[in-house]
């Protein structure tokens, strides 16, 4: 799925003769919403498939399982954008027919890290709100459908206060780090609104999750 959504946007940008920055951050355009789909499942997994019976009587330690699974999450994130800038990158050298040092490098450093650094924030928070609710479709609906919903709704209401309990900012952050608390320029985020998204959206549920799984009875 993946793959194939990375093809379909990389061939959309293609018919207007891209750099090699556009070309390869349009074939990434997808995992920031995709990714945070497969990490919800990976973190519901066992208790939505009757799985965890098994699961922790082979590793009674809980905390190990739950560590694993958010290193298995990131190790995915990190393989498959590699992987597609990777093949990505090389297909658009064959296309142009040219040289890599003939190539136009600009901007592809930065390309790379903010879709990888969008990818990386909203699998956690895919993660997180997996540990949470423990339920597959309430999750992915929490993860894709309130960066949005939530965002506009709130943004609309308390626009004063909107940036500071956004569920987008320490995303966006991650993107163009500033350690300005809080910039006067409205389209930055500042490491204030960045540190309470991450706090609301990733850690709290996290923690509470985490507690959650390790008081839950095993049936």
């Amino acid at each position: 799925m993946i793959a194939v959504l990375s093809t379909g946007c990389a061939l959309l940008t293609s018919s207007n003769s891209p750099t090699l920055a556009q070309f390869v951050g349009s074939a990434l355009l997808p995992l920031p919403l995709v990714l945070p789909i497969v990490a919800v499942l990976a973190a519901t997994s066992d208790w939505t498939q009757r799985a965890s019976v098994t699961t922790f009587a082979l590793v009674p330690r809980r905390s190990r399982v739950l560590a694993a699974r958010i290193l298995a999450t990131l190790a995915t994130v990190l393989a498959t954008t590699g992987t597609i800038s990777l093949v990505s990158g090389c297909v658009f050298l064959i296309r142009a027919r040219e040289a890599p040092w003939h190539t136009d490098w600009t901007g592809i450093g930065s390309t790379l890290w903010s879709l990888t650094a969008l990818a990386i924030a909203s699998s956690l928070t895919g993660v997180a709100m997996g540990y949470l609710l423990l339920n597959t479709p309430l999750a992915i609906a929490v993860t894709v459908l309130v960066p949005i919903s939530y965002d506009l709704a709130f943004g609309l209401r308390y626009p004063e206060v909107a940036q500071w309990v956004s569920s987008l900012a320490f995303s966006q952050w991650l993107t163009e780090p500033t350690w300005i608390w809080s910039p006067e320029n409205s389209l930055q985020v500042g490491s204030g609104p960045a540190l309470t998204s991450f706090l609301l959206w990733t850690l709290a549920p996290l923690v509470a999750g985490w507690i959650r799984q390790l008081r839950r009875e095993v049936k």
